[in-house]
């Protein structure tokens, strides 16, 4: 939820922006322009993958940019002179448009699914429907995810790929990561909080190789779920979450 400090700059930068005389323009920038004016604000390779104008909000356009797989909206005038970033909020029906837009963009392509698969470190469950949960083993989210995918698997049938992804903020979890492929242990171990003093490089390799990959995906917090469909998810999920993935 944005702070009402936060709430407050975001309204009045969007109020001056569109209360200037002649920013406001019913002609949004091409994707050529949007990308040559926001290349120096991200470091990151990016693609812009829509730039649409807003229908209730007269100047405004809404700029959808993959870096990986993740994806990030804003909003900038029609001549590309100021970006808004923040929620754009309904007050008519309470709706986070900018959270159900970036929402709709959260999915992997094909090849990046399939490429998905050489970094599973983990399955649980049986199934022809699958997701991959990428997970670090000291996650305190996703300690809380762990009975909700365990259970809703085995009701649904759903086979659960679990890629290991150690963030810098657990200082153990790298070591707990490679620990549990190093000693090929299962999901149980892993809800466990399984360690060992068993470092093989094999794991390392494997550990290193993992972050890498997901951190080109532009993936940077767990837990994050990726479907069959190629559909994503971060946080903690509902029932309804999950489905959405194997749909």
């Amino acid at each position: 939820m944005l702070k009402k400090a936060s709430l407050i700059s975001v309204l009045s930068v969007a109020l001056l922006t569109l209360s200037t005389c002649g920013q406001g323009s019913a002609k949004c920038p091409t994707k050529d322009q949007v990308k040559t004016q926001v290349k120096e604000l991200i470091p990151q390779d990016f693609t812009v993958e829509s730039v649409v104008q807003l229908q209730d909000i007269k100047g405004l356009c809404e700029v959808v940019i993959k870096v990986g797989a993740q994806p990030l909206v804003f909003y900038m005038d029609g001549q590309s002179k100021y970006i808004l970033a923040g929620n754009l909020i309904s007050l008519k029906d309470k709706k986070n448009i900018t959270r159900e837009r970036q929402q709709e963009f959260m999915k992997v392509s094909k090849d990046q699914l399939k490429e998905l698969e050489k970094y599973v470190n983990i399955k649980f469950g049986e199934g022809d429907k699958y997701i991959y949960f990428i997970t670090d083993p000291d996650c305190p989210f996703c300690k809380r995810s762990n009975p909700i995918i365990e259970e809703w698997a085995k009701k649904n049938k759903v086979q659960v790929k679990v890629i290991l992804f150690p963030l810098p903020i657990h200082p153990e979890a790298f070591g707990k990561s490679v620990a549990l492929v190093c000693d090929k242990k299962g999901f149980k171990e892993y809800t466990e909080g399984y360690n060992s003093q068993n470092q093989c490089e094999e794991g390392k390799k494997a550990i290193q190789a993992n972050l890498e990959f997901l951190n080109k995906l532009g993936i940077n917090g767990t837990p994050t779920f990726i479907g069959m469909n190629g559909s994503m998810h971060s946080g903690v999920p509902t029932e309804e979450d999950l489905n959405r993935l194997v749909k």
